[in-house]
């Protein structure tokens, strides 16, 4: 672990930085696919974190740093356990009370754009790590690999040997830190949607 940085398991009170981490999650991967005032778009991804008893917590790992503060977080999806929902029951509603509805007819464009691609099945026995950022004030200072190889300590100490992600064609940024950290491209949609929706890849890497 880097000098002074703590990684742990999310807390009811990391709600707030959580939420303002993810929105500069979407800006980096989906520019547009939220609009409206940050905290708008902190509010409504709060609500999915909490929604389904605390479902975003679930699995949910922060960083900080010496003196506390949440820089960095990415969520796990176990083998049997249910999936993270990013739209769970009432998204819309709060959509339209929080962002308007030019806004939440944006982002629901995006969302029909992305159930275009249906990703592999993941292999069987392995853990999904999802929703990984840094604070933007920070990246390239290495608090991603610090994140991610703790994150696969954690996967490793519960016997399992395999963990995948996706990843965004266009994200080549993200593509290459994986691919550093030892992950393969396993997967990738077919190129026929890539006019109607995100193109992507799916990496895995053996951790045993």
């Amino acid at each position: 672990m880097q000098q002074g940085f703590t990684l742990r398991l999310a807390r009811p009170e990391d709600l707030v930085p959580i939420s303002d981490l993810l929105t500069q999650l979407y800006a980096a991967e989906l520019p547009g696919a939220l609009a409206g005032p940050h905290a708008k778009q902190a509010e409504l991804l709060r609500f999915t974190l909490e929604a389904k008893s605390q479902q975003g917590l679930r699995q949910r790992y922060v960083l900080s740093d010496p003196t506390g503060v949440i820089v960095a977080t990415a969520a796990l999806d176990m083998p049997g356990e249910p999936a993270y929902e990013r739209a769970p029951d009432g998204i819309m509603a709060m959509a339209l009370r929080v962002l308007g509805v030019r806004h939440t007819l944006q982002l629901l464009l995006t969302v029909a754009r992305s159930m275009l691609i249906k990703p592999q099945a993941r292999p069987a026995g392995s853990a999904l790590l999802h929703s990984v950022v840094v604070d933007a004030k920070l990246r390239g200072q290495g608090l991603g690999r610090v994140l991610v190889e703790g994150i696969e300590a954690k996967v490793r100490s519960t016997g399992l040997n395999t963990i995948v992600l996706q990843v965004l064609v266009a994200n080549q940024s993200a593509q290459h830190f994986y691919h550093s950290l030892g992950y393969q491209i396993y997967w990738r949609s077919p190129g026929y949607l890539r006019m109607l929706s995100w193109p992507i890849t799916m990496l895995r890497k053996e951790i045993a």
